[in-house]
């Protein structure tokens, strides 16, 4: 009580000191002035907002477009397996009592149970036929069999499902790896290393397998190790290099040089050799064994500290520029097909092979019946197991399945249309959907796509000009460690453009690898040498079905200089244009020679200009890659391809793709032998397709840590046309600009569609990366 009183007391006092008045008037005068200055700024800033113009919202779609995303209840011949049809498929499935096919929720490798289902394509004479029925191919594991095998079943899509045609075997050891394996490999090498050698893996690389916390160590991808290469055909055989990492982000960059092998007879796994530090044993217990000998050289890998991510974003940073459509979309999609001005095409996402497009056509001209990828392959060198055999064909896992969920402003524009793909999956009996997993955009390139000034040309002098603006259908498949862009691009003049481009994160060997195999890229990791090879086919319709290939070779002209005062004049050299046609597809099966440049023409021989000039298209590879592994050694026989930047062969139904989803083991005998595709059948005036391979070697370094940059990664090639168009048809396009005077005296003319970029409207709010967390597992999932 007593310091209450001293406090009242000296207020008192202070109360009835006049400088306490003024000091109080001075404070309560700058409050008011504050509050006066705040009255004026609000209402002027009111009265500013009251003088601007109120702009409407931009259209999102103008007169005529259409951006319908709904599943079609009667979908097109080239339509993916809807939501609806997947189910029914199951049912029907189901139904097959004979075939005991099991519930996801009870499937696992000795059960019989659904893998993978995807649209047939029908015979192309059927694909523009009204009562042609759609077609399923439906995978079943039969694990439960006494011989246990793959079957490929035909399932008609008609009001009552039925099978068509016999169904297709495959060995089961040629099987693709799936989820119920992958869980059951883990198992068994996890179970067994933590018995007999979690003390090692704790002192090794001071992480454990088990409850581990944040010093984790484990296995993400996995290398195959078929029967051909292990020496063993004709023995059921199955095996599976497991490398273990330390699990700490980027995982692939932790390699700790362990590694188990496990092999699988029929449905049955087993561990089988280890790899530690560069030795080679027998199976655990030897490692185990030769370990508490003191036979074995130690490792002591330090457990890396996780990387902050304070220097990813910098905060308060400027906006990069964005791109905006300011009459609305110039395109329309429906049933999964999109029509802008001039181009016209279906596209889809095959779950085994990825992105595939249908009916391409230009102007109403049919160019391109079918263009899709085929098939990615990746072949690593190393000293260790998982390196050496990591020749991976990535439809092994399904290409189709990962195309995932695309990030606005990264992945695509914000302005781009963003579809969903639906799949079945062996892991659910309801059909799955990867939310946002192609775009198409348009996109100003920044560039003319052609362009002239001529000032002193009669009559008055003028500039001529078109902006590149390109439409763009994209997908972006994330295979283990690599993420793989695919663009397909529509040029306004006619041109195709199928582009790949890489990013990810890098594989890589433990350090002790060696120089000869790569850098050094981080204290652990030596970045190893390696390759990225890509197949598409491209179904080439130019002026019907019926077509011929033929190079026009540019080769030295030499001749005589009657021109030159010499006594004895030099002759004159030049180039000449040689034409070359092919008959057969062996004749057409082209490796590139830098020596003899040539362009690539596909053509109607009886399809020809005023001029005489065959109306073609000239196919033109800008990725290309040598393939400098022999042939027929290892793995490469499954991917014969490689071995030709193009090959060209008489279409034929027996013949859909260039690869499969069991070319990883399948070395004992192929399911699909691409270089059987290469006879000696006529290719003049037949139904051709084109097999296009891109190509690149990979040196990594360490700028491609942690996440590896997209330059120099682009690979394409484009399909122009060639003496097809009286002239350039992009000219007299809404986007064309043309500059002139019309006398001596006049004005400059100005002939285009807009004479300013002013908006007269608001663009529409775009899709934006906070748009994510509205449901997030859909895009990352949730950590267990």
């Amino acid at each position: 009580m007593g310091e209450r009183y001293e406090f009242t007391e000296a207020s008192s006092r202070k109360s009835k000191d006049p400088r306490f008045w003024r000091l109080l008037s001075m404070f309560l005068g700058i409050i008011c002035l504050a509050l006066l200055i705040t009255v004026i700024v609000l209402a002027t800033q009111r009265k500013e907002n009251e003088n601007m113009p109120s702009f409407p919202e931009c259209n999102q779609a103008s007169a005529g477009r259409v951006i319908d995303l709904t599943e079609p209840e009667n979908p097109p011949i080239f339509h993916d397996l809807t939501r609806g049809e997947i189910e029914k498929i199951f049912n029907f499935m189901y139904m097959q009592k004979s075939l005991d096919i099991k519930q996801p929720s009870e499937a696992s490798l000795g059960t019989n149970y659904i893998y993978s289902m995807e649209l047939i394509l029908p015979e192309k004479k059927d694909a523009f036929q009204s009562n042609t029925n759609r077609k399923s191919l439906v995978t079943v594991f039969h694990g439960a069999r006494p011989t246990p095998v793959v079957t490929e079943y035909c399932v008609e899509l008609t009001t009552q499902l039925q099978f068509c045609g016999p169904p297709r075997s495959i060995h089961f050891s040629f099987r693709p790896i799936t989820m119920h394996e992958y869980f059951v490999l883990m198992y068994t090498a996890y179970s067994q290393a933590i018995g007999m050698i979690s003390d090692i893996l704790s002192e090794s690389f001071h992480g454990t397998l088990w409850e581990c916390g944040n010093t984790c160590i484990g296995v993400e991808s996995v290398s195959i190790f078929s029967a051909v290469v292990a020496g063993v055909e004709g023995e059921n055989y199955r095996g599976i290099w497991l490398p273990f990492l330390q699990l700490i982000e980027p995982k692939h960059l932790h390699p700790v040089d362990f590694a188990i092998l496990v092999t699988i007879n029929g449905t049955s796994p087993k561990t089988d050799s280890v790899w530690y530090n560069g030795q080679r044993f027998e199976s655990l217990q030897d490692f185990r064994d030769k370990w508490d000998k003191n036979q074995v050289t130690k490792l002591n890998v330090e457990y890396p500290k996780m990387r902050t991510h304070d220097d990813v974003v910098k905060e308060n940073y400027q906006r990069p520029p964005m791109e905006i459509e300011p009459d609305g979309k110039r395109y329309s999609i429906k049933d999964q097909t999109v029509t802008s001005d001039n181009w016209k095409f279906s596209f889809g996402i095959s779950p085994t092979h990825g992105p595939q497009l249908y009916n391409i056509r230009y102007k109403d001209d049919l160019i391109v019946y079918e263009l899709g990828l085929q098939e990615v392959c990746v072949f690593y060198s190393s000293t260790e197991p998982f390196g050496m055999f990591a020749n991976t064909f990535d439809s092994i896992v399904m290409i189709g399945r990962y195309v995932k969920t695309l990030v606005p402003g990264v992945d695509c524009p914000s302005h781009a249309t963003f579809i969903d793909a639906t799949f079945m999956s062996e892991t659910s009996n309801t059909p799955v959907t990867n939310k946002k997993a192609i775009c198409v955009f348009e996109h100003n390139t920044g560039s003319p796509l052609r362009r002239h000034h001529a000032p002193t040309e009669n009559p008055s002098g003028y500039y001529e000009g078109a902006p590149n603006v390109v439409l763009i259908l994209r997908v972006i498949a994330t295979l283990a460690n690599y993420d793989y862009l695919f663009d397909f691009i529509f040029y306004q003049n006619g041109v195709i453009e199928t582009k790949v481009t890489a990013s990810g994160i890098i594989a890589s060997s433990y350090k002790s690898a060696g120089p000869k195999y790569g850098f050094q890229v981080n204290e652990q990791a030596l970045g190893t040498l390696h390759n990225h090879f890509f197949n598409f086919k491209v179904d080439l319709d130019i002026g019907g079905p019926q077509n011929s290939y033929s190079t026009y070779n540019v080769e030295v002209d030499e001749v005589p200089n009657n021109f030159s005062k010499a006594n004895s004049p030099s002759n004159w050299f030049q180039e000449k244009i040689v034409k070359v046609d092919y008959a057969t597809e062996r004749e057409a099966a082209y490796k590139f020679d830098f020596n003899k440049p040539k362009y690539h023409v596909f053509y109607n021989e009886n399809n020809l200009d005023k001029y005489g000039n065959p109306r073609a298209y000239r196919l033109l590879p800008k990725g290309l890659a040598k393939k400098v592994m022999p042939d027929g050694v290892g793995n490469e026989p499954g991917a014969p391809w490689m071995r030709y930047q193009m090959a060209v062969t008489q279409r034929k139904e027996s013949e859909p793709y260039s690869s499969s989803k069991y070319a990883s083991f399948d070395g004992e005998n192929r399911t699909v032998n691409f270089q059987d595709f290469i006879g000696d059948e006529n290719i003049r005036n037949e139904d051709l397709v084109a097999w296009v391979t891109l190509g690149v070697h990979h040196i990594p370094r360490t700028e491609d840590l942690p996440i590896m940059p997209t330059p120099g990664t682009e690979m394409s090639f484009l399909l122009l046309p060639f003496n097809y168009f009286p002239e350039d048809p992009s000219v007299g396009i809404g986007d064309n600009i043309r500059l002139q005077y019309d006398s001596r005296d006049s004005p400059l003319k100005i002939m285009a569609q807009s004479k300013t970029n002013d908006l007269t409207c608001k663009p529409p709010k775009t899709y934006s990366v906070e748009d994510l967390t509205k449901d997030p597992d859909v895009f990352i999932e949730r950590p267990k």
